[in-house]
């Protein structure tokens, strides 16, 4: 079953390698409930890209069966993105208020397992459950470059706008015979619609750009005023083309991908055990709190992005003394630690480094009056994993990690990652969706 899946997913891959050009880069699998299961090894997390739904498929190399077929799954859902909301690109990039972050960024997270072990060795069923948003932080000379990207855009589209209204005028009520009547004939609407947008300060450039677009339009498809469509398309995009509209909005894309700035996550996630694989038995056994920094440099640095962690982690002791008797188990983690990414095009490495502080009280006797004593005690420990990513579209994300892992609660001593993650992604914004001339 898991291999048809597998199989069906990949047949997909020529779908999503021809959709609508997206306005977000999805990024390797991250996500609250698939890192507090153990599917996700790294502690730190990334922030996510804007898509509706993200499904992420693990398979770990590090186990007996030695399967490559992925045998765990990772939802993530975002609300906001299921649906077209005609943003501006300064609504796009900048929420009015931090409530309209919260809301906009706001994600839900699902992961399962049927290889959750118990202290016993006995394989279970987990369920994984997280939410996270985002807050972005601009600055003056962020936005300064988005308006001159917006500003440049919405020209080009209002000279576009008014050549392709005049064009459809000529066809519809047929005021041109041929296609060197056609082009005689809009050539001063393309004049006028270039000089009056400011694109070039003389009315003589403006001339020019019009005779070299008369002088093209013979090496495009022919007009045929009863199926004109072929030549009209053909027009516009040598239109755009000379505009340079193509070249500005990718230029803008790969600024809004690799923006550069200050933005700050917060998670939440918990694990539901069914120990004895039933629905009605059921435990809360895990908890983790995160907050995430993430800085990314600009120019010659762009390339590179610096995220911070705090995980604050909660144990069910209840549980674990119950289901894990004679295994060691703290009540809670403090995680602390960074992770350096680098984006080479389709291509990323990431190295995480992060320190583990383990946590109990235990009940140490009672004092000459009767009051309960505790003692503590506490324990360190070490994670470093290197993340290699590679964008086999903009949708669909391979991902392998390889590193050493905290000691996990049983076999502490089975520390090695080494872990195939695919991450897909559906409902990304694409250019359609945005208003560019607001």
């Amino acid at each position: 079953m898991k291999l048809n899946i597998v199989c069906f997913l990949l047949a997909l891959l020529p779908v999503w390698l021809t959709a609508q050009e997206k306005l977000s880069k999805l990024l390797p699998p991250s996500s609250p409930a698939s890192g507090i299961l153990g599917l996700q090894p790294t502690t730190v997390l990334a922030p996510k890209s804007y898509q509706a739904l993200e499904t992420a498929l693990f398979s770990n190399f590090n186990n007996n069966s030695g399967s490559i077929v992925p045998n765990d799954f990772a939802l993530e859902f975002t609300p906001y993105w299921t649906q077209n909301h005609s943003l501006s690109v300064d609504e796009y990039l900048y929420p009015k208020s931090s409530i309209d972050q919260v809301i906009r960024n706001s994600s839900f997270s699902i992961a399962s397992t049927q290889s959750f072990l118990l202290g016993d060795s006995t394989l279970s069923n987990a369920l994984a459950f997280g939410y996270r948003t985002t807050f972005y932080f601009g600055n003056n000379k962020d936005r300064e470059a988005v308006e001159l990207f917006t500003s440049q855009l919405s020209m080009d589209q209002k000279v576009e706008s008014k050549i392709v209204s005049e064009a459809e005028y000529l066809i519809e009520n047929k005021k041109t015979a041929n296609q060197k009547e056609f082009m005689a004939a809009i050539r001063n609407t393309i004049i006028n619609a270039v000089y009056e947008s400011g694109k070039y300060g003389r009315l003589k450039e403006a001339e020019e750009f019009a005779e070299d677009i008369l002088a093209k339009s013979a090496l495009i498809p022919p007009l045929d005023t009863a199926a004109p469509d072929p030549f009209l398309d053909s027009l516009y995009s040598l239109i755009g083309q000379k505009l340079s509209t193509e070249i500005v909005f990718n230029q803008f894309k790969t600024y809004v991908l690799e923006r550069y700035g200050f933005s700050l996550d917060v998670a939440y996630a918990g694990v539901l055990n069914f120990p004895a694989n039933k629905f009605e038995s059921s435990y809360i056994v895990r908890q983790s709190f995160w907050v995430t920094p993430t800085y990314r440099f600009k120019d010659k640095l762009g390339f590179l992005k610096v995220m911070g962690v705090i995980r604050y982690e909660w144990y069910n002791t209840g549980y674990y003394n119950s289901y894990f008797n004679g295994v060691k188990t703290y009540e809670n983690n403090l995680d602390y630690g960074l992770s350096v990414a680098g984006e080479f095009m389709k291509f990323s490495l990431s190295i995480e480094l992060v320190g583990r502080k383990s946590h109990s009280e235990l009940p140490a006797g009672n004092d000459a009056e009767g009051n309960a004593l505790y003692r503590k005690e506490q324990n360190f420990d070490f994670q470093y994993i290197a993340s290699f990513n590679y964008n086999l579209t903009d949708q669909v994300v391979l991902s392998y990690s390889l590193g050493n892992r905290f000691e996990p609660v049983l076999n502490p001593h089975n520390t090695l990652v080494s872990l195939l993650m695919l991450n897909i992604g559906f409902g990304s914004p694409a250019k359609k969706d945005i208003d560019w001339e607001q």
